[in-house]
């Protein structure tokens, strides 16, 4: 075990350091951290803070300077002791997520592909091949560009962690663990939109694909169950990409094309600028301390939209509230991040705008609508006694099988009446009738007018699937 350090050695080691970079013109020690105030160029403050910091990382220490007062002051603080990274954990949420997404592509791939039996090898290799390692590339390019973003700006990052999930997602994401704080602005905004880019650069040829394999598919038409739906939004970048391979309607998204998907939602999640998001990486090192009114505006955002919009914003705004809606100050706050930076971040706005949509996963509810028509029209003259029969077409308008009740009203007492359908053997005074999706039925009304009378009788025929109700008035005379 080594002997501790002397305090006295060690704030002159401090000292030295500093003042290789910065002329120094007071010095306050503490308990926790020892302040200098310097005589810094604004010209060369960036340059110099950095090399400060690089030499006084390697002595275990972490620089911060502050302006105020009209003022620089350095504050100098020991760097917190990490474990020794050890990544198997790296290697066994990998596999784990590469496990769930695995089973999230059989899901996906059994119901694309009409597949009778779920658990097979062949629905397990084409799970894995189109949806597992096209979605987990997406999401490990993401974070291996924030890694290496941090490599180049010398801040320690852990490799990624995966979060294995249920389907039909399969994963929750990754993320990598900064080991460092963020040392000035430009860094803030350049390790916060490597990821978006990154990812976006996988994102987009997995979308290209699975566009491509879902345009070799077969158009389906079936009926909503009575338990519904749920359908997605397509961003407007993913919908741009569209026009390269022309869809049919009703063509089912390729699992490979619902990764893309995943990806581009994930890319604009991302890019929210708020708190700890690639987002709010990006706007705090673009707007300084100004930035948290902007993190505050999208979680109040969010929070109106799942009231009003998506009710899955709300579990956004609980992630970025959680997290913190104040993003940390880098080291250097003072420092400008410069006009690179700046085009970054107008690049990472228009990323944003094109892989958003404040809807992006709809509920499809079973619509039992119909209409009915009569074939003859609705004005009827007749004698008598006489058997007028009146044909009725209805027609399924709605997304599901329905079962239709209708009935007559209006009828005088003198006349007899019936509905029935094919058989007139089966005449009765009320009627129910099934009405598959996307199919029409005939049916016949049956009317025995007595007497005579100038007036027109209203016969009402009243139709009711249980969500919707119509109606049809045939307008009757009868003559001598």
């Amino acid at each position: 075990m080594m002997p501790p350090k002397d305090p006295s050695a060690e704030v002159e080691l401090l000292r030295a350091t500093v003042a290789r970079y910065f002329p120094i013109y007071d010095i306050k020690v503490t308990y926790e951290a020892v302040t200098m105030l310097v005589n810094a160029e604004a010209e060369t403050l960036d340059e110099s803070f950095e090399a400060l910091r690089k030499d006084l990382r390697s002595e275990g220490f972490i620089p911060f300077i502050k302006y105020g007062g009209g003022e620089h002051a350095i504050t100098i603080v020991r760097r917190p002791l990490f474990r020794k990274r050890n990544i198997q954990i790296n290697q066994i949420l990998l596999a784990g997520t590469f496990l769930t997404t695995t089973l999230a592509g059989m899901v996906l791939w059994s119901s694309y592909s009409n597949a009778t039996h779920f658990f097979t090898l062949d629905n397990l290799l084409w799970g894995a091949l189109f949806f597992a390692l096209p979605l987990m590339a997406i999401l490990g390019v993401h974070e291996l560009a924030h890694y290496y973003a941090s490599k180049r700006h010398d801040v320690e990052a852990s490799l990624p962690f995966f979060i294995p999930f249920i389907p039909p997602f399969g994963t929750m994401g990754a993320f990598i663990s900064m080991r460092d704080p963020m040392p000035n602005r430009k860094a803030l905004v350049d390790i916060g939109v490597a990821g978006p880019l990154g990812g976006l650069a996988v994102t987009i040829p997995v979308a290209i694909i699975g566009l491509y394999l879902t345009s070799l598919g077969q158009p389906v038409s079936g009926p909503v169950g009575e338990e519904g739906t749920i359908a997605i939004i397509i961003q407007p970048l993913y919908q741009l990409l569209t026009y390269m391979f022309p869809l049919q309607e009703d063509l089912p998204l390729h699992p490979t094309g619902f990764a893309a998907w995943v990806g581009f939602l994930v890319t604009a999640i991302n890019l929210l600028p708020a708190g700890q998001l690639d987002g709010g990486h990006i706007s705090r090192g673009l707007l300084g301390k100004n930035a948290k009114y902007l993190s505050y505006a999208t979680g109040a955002i969010l929070i109106v939209a799942s009231l009003f919009i998506y009710s899955g914003w709300l579990l956004f705004a609980l992630l970025v509230v959680l997290l913190g809606l104040r993003h940390p100050a880098p080291l250097n706050d003072i420092s400008k991040p410069g006009p690179r930076a700046t085009v970054l971040g107008v690049l990472a706005m228009i990323i944003l705008a094109v892989t958003f949509v404040p809807t992006p996963i709809v509920s499809i509810f079973p619509d039992h609508s119909f209409d009915m028509e009569a074939e003859g029209g609705l004005n009827i003259t007749a004698l008598p006694g006489e058997v007028v029969d009146v044909n009725i077409v209805l027609n399924n308008t709605g997304n599901t099988d329905s079962i239709v009740d209708l009935s007559l009203s209006g009828i005088p007492g003198t006349w007899r009446a019936s509905i029935f359908q094919g058989d007139p053997s089966n005449a009765t005074d009320k009627l129910t009738v099934k009405l598959d999706y996307e199919s029409s039925a005939n049916i016949t009304v049956r009317l025995i007018p007595e007497g005579v009378s100038s007036d027109v009788t209203k016969i009402y025929l009243y139709a009711d699937s249980g969500d919707v109700k119509e109606s049809l008035t045939l307008n009757v005379t009868v003559d001598a």
